[in-house]
């Protein structure tokens, strides 16, 4: 099975050269304000397969409820979840 996009993009922003406290993280969090958080990469304290953990070390996010992870010094998105395909775009 290959890697997940977002494991690569991640160890590269925590372990690269670049500040992965600029770069912010959308995931979903139900209750939060539009049911999203943002976070910077830099409160990522451990990266497994398919998650990745908070620096409180109980907060633990599966990547299937990231949103997108965007470098905001460039203001690049680095990676965005695929948006679902409606009905109306199956139309003839």
């Amino acid at each position: 099975m290959r890697e997940h996009p977002l494991l690569s993009i991640l160890s590269r922003a925590l372990r690269g050269p670049g500040d992965s406290s600029k770069v912010e993280l959308v995931y979903i969090h139900r209750g939060a304000t539009q049911d999203q958080l943002r976070i910077r990469v830099s409160t990522i304290f451990r990266l497994g397969k398919g998650w990745f953990m908070l620096d409180d070390g109980e907060t633990q996010i599966p990547f299937h409820r990231v949103l997108s992870v965007t470098d905001l010094q460039s203001n690049t998105i680095l990676w965005e979840k695929r948006k679902p395909l409606h009905a109306s775009s199956l139309d003839h």
